[in-house]
């Protein structure tokens, strides 16, 4: 009887279990993060006040109901009268006012603004944020901050807590900075950064976006210590008053061909 001399094959990678283990899962893993950054994509209805539409693709619009999903490539508009409240994953909160389009951008953490104004507050964790409109991108960050939209007058950028930059379309290399309880007033087709303005933050504290809703803001304690400090130590120059409508109703506004000159008072259509 012939008895064979070969050894029996051994394998050249003694730990192949064990690397074979590591990559599924880092597999895993890896489809797991795309799984949670599709997720953040999408957000739930919180709250429907009076007329609140969805629109998807080339479907008709229908009625927003409560806990409603809404994903990226839906917009969400408002009617006269009309508000919304979107929740998402992160927490991040969206808050529409009345005759605002909304939707979610195909970046990551990337939203859109096409008319009308929002309140949005995110969690410090949450990362930097983007609001993009026709005419400029707010890049905030641990932030509570109202935005507002119009075609054929002023537009507003307000953040109420936190600190960011307004970038205008065209004009990347000018970038408006703005901190806690600063404000910035542009026209339909700006051409530079315009002045950073300190406003009262407690004027806007009754305002719709932020009373206009069921359950408090998530930053609201933190917001009403800024209000505290703001008192205590107001800036050299004073705060001025965001919500003050004295001198142009922005409603007119809205159906005039052009801007009217810049107010000394500024208007708000959002009615804060």
């Amino acid at each position: 009887m012939i008895r064979s001399t070969v050894n029996p094959m051994k394998t050249p990678f003694p730990n192949s279990n064990l690397v074979a283990a590591i990559c599924l899962v880092g597999t895993a893993a890896g489809i797991a993060s795309l799984l949670f950054a599709a997720d953040q994509k999408q957000a739930r209805v919180t709250e429907v006040i009076h007329d609140v539409r969805l629109l998807a693709g080339q479907t008709a619009a229908r009625p927003a109901t409560m806990n409603d999903t809404v994903r990226e490539g839906t917009a969400v508009r408002t009617g006269t009268d009309s508000r919304a409240e979107l929740t998402f994953l992160d927490q991040t909160l969206t808050r529409l006012g009345a005759n605002t389009v909304f939707s979610f951008g195909g970046a990551a953490r990337t939203y859109d603004l096409g008319s009308g104004a929002i309140l949005m507050s995110a969690p410090k964790d949450t990362g930097t944020v983007k609001i993009t409109t026709a005419v400029a991108t707010c890049a905030v960050s641990g932030f509570t901050a109202i935005l507002e939209r119009h075609s054929n007058t002023w537009n507003k950028f307000i953040l109420l807590h936190g600190h960011g930059t307004l970038t205008l379309k065209g004009i990347p290399t000018d970038p408006c900075r703005l901190q806690t309880g600063q404000m910035v007033v542009f026209p339909p087709h700006p051409t530079h950064c315009p002045p950073v303005l300190n406003i009262d933050i407690s004027k806007l504290l009754n305002g719709k976006l932020v009373k206009g809703f069921n359950r408090p803001l998530p930053e609201l304690n933190i917001i009403l210590a800024d209000i505290e400090n703001q008192h205590n130590e107001p800036p050299s120059g004073g705060l001025i008053d965001p919500t003050n409508q004295d001198v142009i109703d922005q409603a007119m506004n809205a159906h005039m061909e052009s801007p009217p000159p810049r107010p000394t008072v500024i208007p708000s259509g959002a009615r804060f």
